[in-house]
């Protein structure tokens, strides 16, 4: 069952307390990237944890209870929320990036990425991140890209841009 990046940013969280538990990585700097809901878990993790250096948040949503594709609608909402409490114990109407994305400036850099042609997190909601994001932030929208459809319309142009930005705050 989905929690919308409640849970699943804990998961990241997790994998990162593992790859810090090696004498060789326990320094070393991580790099996310995160496509749709996993953008959204990304970001909730970073705004959890000074650990993540780097991120690349494509197609994230402002709200990740507000993505039509995955919650059509209020009642919907509430039946999801009220599932996912009595499940996780958890509240998935703070699955909200645009509350927490604030809160990496200045320990990670963040790259936001998005299609124009998204209608599930619409480029307005990009730009409505990268406002509320301090720096360091970087943005790239892909034109004619769908939903996290960025890097099959432009592969090159998307491994070059996030290598240049993972080569840029990682080392």
């Amino acid at each position: 069952m989905s929690t919308l990046g409640m849970i699943e940013s804990g998961d990241i969280l997790a994998a990162i307390a593992f790859l810090h538990s090696y004498p060789d990585t326990i320094d070393s700097k991580i790099g996310v990237l995160g496509l749709s809901m996993g953008a959204t878990a990304s970001v909730l993790a970073a705004a959890r944890s000074t650990d993540i250096s780097a991120l690349v948040a494509e197609s994230c949503p402002v709200d990740a209870t507000r993505v039509p594709g995955d919650v059509p609608n209020d009642q919907v909402r509430n039946a999801d929320r009220q599932l996912v409490e009595e499940v996780y114990g958890v509240d998935i109407t703070l699955a909200r990036p645009i509350d927490v994305v604030n809160k990496l400036s200045g320990r990670t850099a963040i790259f936001f990425i998005n299609g124009d042609n998204d209608d599930q997190t619409p480029l307005d909601g990009m730009y409505a991140l990268y406002n509320a994001a301090g720096g360091p932030k970087q943005s790239w929208v892909v034109n004619g890209a769908g939903h996290a459809q960025s890097f099959s319309l432009d592969p090159t142009g998307y491994e070059t841009r996030v290598d240049q930005f993972f080569d840029a705050y990682l080392g």
